[in-house]
């Protein structure tokens, strides 16, 4: 097995050159890196990604912490991560998802701290997440997709969860609706101050107090069965309401099966909107599910893109970013019906 020793011989320069050429570290003149490149090829070097990430302290290498939740992975949740990925690829950078508790990211700081990792993305961020402060106390770079209630935290790209909220409320009301039920996520989310299910709710109240409607919130976890059980309450306590707004597509998918199981037509009864499944993900429902679309996309490019940016001691004037999406109106919305 070819050694550098044996590149550098081949290419006749010092080991030195050999290793600028391949890290990038130092400028080398043309002729020289074809030189060493090619004396590469032909004698098949492969540089050990790990021993130049060490002597580099750069490993080109981000994770991407996503909570190991019981619903696993959804298609909106991917659309980050490929998004984030296909951003960093960019850059020469590569993301690795990594599934982890959301206190249990010891093992992840001592990767970074190691140089294995160069920086970190957080998902499924809360108020006053303990993750932040952990990441700070040890100097590890990071970028999160959602935000803490601390503005100052440095590099974050999240959803406006503010506008899309009242965009999917704002769309029931011109339609005739004026009380209505927010589906939103599990008490366990609620307790844990997760900034998207406390943005949703805080904006469903602001925005009916605002407008004069009445919504009632109805919990749920992200699973289809919760769904089904909010469903049956809904029927309960809730059949005077014409309309859903909904955080938590895993539940609607459910909560949607529920009710017409129960009798109840969509939309001619009940209309319903979400505000967090994909174009694609809308068109799994019957009927097909009225949206303002999460920007998925957008956000896990910006998150990347700011954190590399960081990194690479070039940091944007605002790295933050907020995105909306857009109202997409499909078929499980109609005007009220007296």
């Amino acid at each position: 097995m070819a050694k550098r020793s044996d590149v550098a011989q081949r290419a006749g320069v010092s080991e030195s050159t050999v290793s600028y050429v391949i890290t990038g570290t130092r400028p080398i003149g043309q002729e020289t890196k074809a030189r060493v490149l090619k004396a590469m090829a032909e004698l098949g070097y492969k540089p050990n990604a790990m021993a130049q990430a060490l002597r580099s302290g750069n490993s080109k290498m981000l994770a991407m912490l996503f909570g190991d939740q019981e619903r696993g992975i959804s298609d909106g949740d991917i659309e980050y991560v490929i998004a984030a990925a296909d951003e960093a690829r960019k850059y020469g950078y590569h993301l690795i998802l990594w599934p982890v508790r959301r206190r249990a990211i010891e093992d992840v700081i001592k990767k970074a701290e190691s140089g294995l990792l160069d920086g970190v993305i957080l998902m499924e961020v809360s108020l006053k997440d303990e993750r932040v402060a952990l990441l700070k106390k040890h100097k590890v770079p990071f970028g999160l997709i959602g935000r803490t209630q601390n503005k100052l935290d440095t590099v974050f790209a999240d959803r406006d969860f503010e506008t899309a909220t009242r965009l999917a409320i704002e769309e029931l009301v011109v339609l005739g609706h004026t009380k209505l039920v927010a589906l939103s996520t599990s008490n366990e989310t609620v307790a844990g101050q997760i900034g998207a299910t406390i943005r949703f709710e805080d904006a469903v109240e602001d925005v009916a107090k605002e407008l004069k409607v009445q919504i009632d919130i109805l919990h749920a976890e992200n699973t289809i069965q919760s769904g089904l059980d909010s469903a049956k309450d809904f029927v309960k306590k809730y059949k005077n309401r014409t309309a859903v707004v909904s955080v938590n597509a895993e539940a609607l998918i459910g909560f949607s099966r529920g009710l017409q199981r129960a009798g109840f037509s969509i939309p001619d009864d009940v209309s319903l909107i979400c505000i967090s499944t994909t174009p694609a993900g809308s068109l799994a429902f019957d009927p097909p599910l009225t949206i303002v679309s999460p920007p998925a996309s957008e956000i896990g490019a910006a998150a990347a893109r700011e954190l590399i940016h960081a990194l690479q001691g070039k940091p944007d004037d605002e790295p933050t970013k907020l995105f909306v999406g857009e109202l997409l109106r499909r078929e499980s919305t109609s005007r009220y019906k007296k």
